[in-house]
């Protein structure tokens, strides 16, 4: 009888053990559904993604999602882009692609209002989170092709400790009769680089961006957009004025009379290194570069930088845009995943965290958020610019042809290898070239 008893509590006592063992591991099915899953996303390499790297063992113990992130710098990145995207390899998930390729690839990309729900994360990341001025970066034809992830804008920044120094105001006010302020125009602009620039100080007006590049190219179209001057219109129609390239083209070679010596071969760490020393008083940047500025570890100008809206020209402002999106290869077979992942990495919860570890964020909530503002102050530049001041380059698939038009023209102008007139010109004649042979292709 008792070994009857006996055997009845063992097989009661299994019974209940392996009823908890199946409650508690269908609970962790639940809560991992994605258990095993590997995703391969490609993004480019800088603080932002770097930041995410950093947090995304978050995400994989959150989900059962094994994420492996392949970072390349921007050009190695674009062509592993362009090879893998193309030949519809399926080997990437998810790819960031930065704006101005958005067109040529945007066929391979399935749009965002068909990605999958999530199942793990709370919602889909609402594009009204988002300032508009990113959101457009995504779209080509009328759909948003994938899922905007910083809010990149090119912004004024300038030495607001300069500005707001007792001696500084009545001098400038005595020679220029007005208020020593922050520059509002680019006249304005101008006169501040005048003002400031004192190389035996080894102190400079204005860094530029001219070494040939895509970065001489968003220089140049900031300019040229101040001074009111479009490329091409929604059409594809090049309404270059000439007149008003000229203008511009003028406008900023007198101001590079008051950058650095190496004004006409400047580009990121040339700006970066003059900025962090003091020797710069205005530039334009990136907000992931000026968080390094902003840093006491790395710049002696921590802490007395301003962020204005960017000046305004005879054309209005102009904040060139380089907003990177998420996007989704049609060939993935990890689709829900993948948007796991990116809904996790464009969520308020998560962006918070990001920040912290050096993300550039895009949500309005993110930019808004009072104590991030106050330990990132160009937030709300950025934010503000991108309302009020965005400008997208040209939006087709052969724009980097029209680049590079831009870049060679800009350089010879700035170099006094050719008069603006006649750069601008040719440079206007060769991009209709470019339009009509895309047209008729």
């Amino acid at each position: 009888m008792l070994f009857r008893k006996s055997i009845v509590f063992t097989l009661t006592l299994l019974m209940i053990l392996g009823s908890m063992f199946l409650a508690f591991g269908s609970v962790s099915a639940q809560d991992k559904p994605y258990e095993g899953t590997e995703i391969n996303v490609l993004v480019w390499r800088d603080a932002h993604t770097k930041a995410v790297k950093e947090k995304v063992s978050e995400f994989e113990e959150m989900t059962g999602i094994d994420v492996v992130i392949d970072d390349l710098p921007t050009q190695s990145l674009t062509q592993k882009m362009a090879m893998n995207v193309t030949t519809e390899t399926g080997k990437y998930d998810l790819v960031a692609v930065d704006e101005p390729y958005i067109p040529q690839f945007a066929e391979y990309f399935v749009d965002y209002k068909d990605w999958p729900a999530p199942k793990v994360m709370e919602s889909k990341i609402q594009l009204s989170e988002i300032p508009q001025g990113a959101v457009t970066a995504a779209a080509w034809n009328n759909s948003i092709k994938g899922l905007p992830i910083n809010a990149n804008a090119y912004i004024m920044i300038y030495r607001k400790d300069l500005v707001e120094d007792e001696e500084n105001r009545k001098a400038f006010k005595e020679e220029y009769g007005y208020k020593l302020q922050a520059p509002d125009t680019l006249e304005q602009l101008y006169n501040l680089a005048e003002f400031f620039y004192n190389p035996d100080e080894m102190m400079y007006g204005y860094a530029p961006f001219t070494v040939k590049s895509e970065g001489a190219t968003v220089e140049a179209m900031w300019l040229l957009k101040s001074f009111g001057v479009e490329i091409l219109d929604e059409n594809l129609n090049v309404v270059l004025d000439v007149d008003q390239a000229v203008e511009a083209m003028e406008y900023y070679k007198k101001l590079l009379d008051f950058g650095p010596p190496s004004k006409l071969s400047m580009g990121h760490p040339e700006t970066i290194q003059n900025v962090n020393a003091g020797n710069v008083f205005a530039t334009l940047q990136w907000p992931a570069i000026i968080a390094g500025h902003e840093n006491p570890k790395e710049s002696r100008v921590a802490g007395k930088l301003g962020y204005p809206l960017n000046p305004k020209g005879p054309g209005g402002r102009a904040a060139i845009t380089g907003v990177w999106s998420l996007t989704m290869p049609k060939a993935s077979e990890n689709k829900q995943a993948a948007a796991e992942f990116a809904y996790w990495w464009g969520s308020y919860e998560s962006g918070k965290e990001l920040v912290e570890a050096g993300m550039s964020p895009i949500r309005k909530d993110l930019l808004t958020d009072p104590k991030l503002q106050k330990s990132h102050p160009w937030y709300q530049s950025v934010l503000a610019n991108l309302d009020k001041a965005a400008v997208h380059r040209p939006r087709f698939p052969e724009y980097m042809k029209v680049s590079d038009k831009v870049q060679l023209y800009f350089a010879k102008i700035i170099s006094d290898d050719m008069e603006p007139r006649e750069a601008m010109k040719q440079m206007k004649s060769e991009i209709e070239v470019i339009i009509e042979e895309y047209k008729n292709d």
